[in-house]
């Protein structure tokens, strides 16, 4: 028993050194113990929510919303990486382009949501034109989207003395997008063959597209056989696409256009005088020149409806000076039919102009008139005394035109006006410019 009980207190020794001690005040003895209190953390992860997508209108840059809605996947083709590389080795071409663009840009992304099309057709014109609206080709194919004559009439286009639609931002863009949605259509809705009969015609397209299905090969622009322009057009538009998607990572700078309209349109009624219609609305004249490309002699069309296009922040101004004027008042050009013993240098004796000035006016190669014909009259002063003192003081130059030349870029080679170029030469504001036409120009 001895034995027995020095082994249980050796136990119960060793059971009170491993339990820890608890200081009890002998007043409190017969009171419960507190609850010990266990405060529980719970990590609570916040859910990360992705920003919402901007809309097409709410970005700030209009390159952006362009790349936001890029659609045409850009296949692995050596002729696009070809392109590709071009564009990257030229890093102010975008720039370039950015600076002629901007006027237009807005407004044709626009139209082209509108109609639920591909956005990368608003890049189109920097293949077509460079995006210059006096743009000519070796074809005559003329403006932003290069329509040739036929074409342009097929849809809609007006072209005469007065006006050429084909350089009109309206009018070409509109007529543009409507053959692109008959292409897209008559080509089994394939948007590079709908691009490419753009470039070279449906008929030739047609052909290709017929002779593979015959052979039993694929109808895809890939696999087409077209001519060597047109098999670098596709590639030319899918190579700038793919460089505005990914231009961060290959460090290639589209230069920010605001994304808001740079341009508005005044309708009118009767025949405006574009001189007039700078001075009402505060714009300069080249300026106001540029925008409206399509007029040949700045100066609306008689007896038809036509949309002006001005700087977004003067066309209430315009709008504003024509609802307080006679229309008699908005121009200073005399339409004329001819009459029986009429001659040139009678009707211009007749309205204080010149013999040449009348010939430039309505493109005549002699002085032969004929009775009904109807003749532009020049109330414009062509700023003789101006001309005099240029000549005079001074220094005469003469520009030899090469192939790409159009009045806009030359006259800014040159740091002179269109409107300058286009007196001192005696020619339209339109005018098509031919190779090794010589052109002065007074600095």
């Amino acid at each position: 028993m001895k034995k027995l009980t020095l082994v249980s207190a050796t136990l119960l020794l060793a059971a009170c050194q491993q339990t820890p001690q608890v200081m009890v005040d002998k007043k409190e003895t017969n009171q419960q113990p507190e609850a010990v209190k266990v405060e529980t953390v719970v990590e609570v992860k916040e859910e990360v929510i992705a920003p919402k997508p901007l809309a097409p209108h709410e970005h700030e840059d209009v390159w952006q919303r362009i790349r936001s809605q890029l659609s045409i996947d850009v296949p692995d083709q050596p002729a696009v990486e070809k392109w590709k590389k071009y564009y990257l080795s030229h890093p102010r071409f975008m720039a370039t382009i950015s600076k002629r663009a901007e006027p237009y840009l807005h407004y044709i992304v626009t139209e082209i949501e509108k109609r639920n099309m591909p956005v990368e057709l608003a890049l189109l014109p920097i293949v077509e034109s460079a995006y210059l609206p006096y743009g000519v080709s070796h074809k005559s194919a003329v403006g932003l989207w290069q329509f040739m004559p036929a074409s342009a009439k097929r849809f809609d286009v007006r072209i005469n003395k007065w006006f050429d639609g084909r350089r009109d931002v309206i009018e070409s863009t509109n007529a543009a997008l409507s053959y692109f949605e008959f292409f897209h259509d008559t080509f089994d809705e394939d948007w590079l063959n709908a691009v490419a009969a753009f470039n070279s015609g449906e008929g030739r397209v047609g052909r290709a597209i017929a002779r593979n299905k015959k052979a039993g090969k694929k109808t895809d622009f890939w696999s087409l056989k077209l001519p060597l322009e047109t098999n670098n057009f596709v590639p030319k538009l899918l190579a700038i696409a793919d460089i505005l998607k990914h231009h961060e990572s290959l460090n290639y700078e589209f230069t920010p256009i605001a994304n808001k309209p740079a341009i508005d349109f005044v309708a009118i009624n009767n025949q405006l005088d574009l001189e007039l219609a700078a001075k009402w609305s505060d714009v300069d004249i080249n300026r106001l020149q540029q925008l409206n490309p399509g007029l040949n002699f700045l100066v609306t069309m008689p007896n038809q409806q036509h949309q002006v296009v001005m700087p977004a922040d003067k066309a209430q101004l315009l709008r504003d000076k024509l609802a307080q004027t006679d229309p008699k008042e908005w121009m200073r050009w005399l339409e004329y039919k001819v009459r029986s013993g009429d001659s040139l240098s009678r009707i211009a004796a007749k309205h204080d102009s010149k013999v040449s000035e009348i010939k430039a006016a309505n493109d005549l190669s002699s002085n032969r008139i004929y009775i009904g014909q109807t003749l532009a009259i020049p109330l414009v002063d062509f700023d003789k005394s101006m001309w005099r003192s240029a000549t005079k003081k001074g220094r005469k130059v003469i520009h030899t035109v090469k192939s790409g030349d159009n009045l806009w870029d030359i006259s800014r080679a040159y740091k002179v006006s269109v409107k300058d170029i286009v007196r001192w030469n005696r020619i339209s504001a339109g005018s098509i410019l031919k190779l090794k036409q010589k052109l002065t120009i007074i600095q």
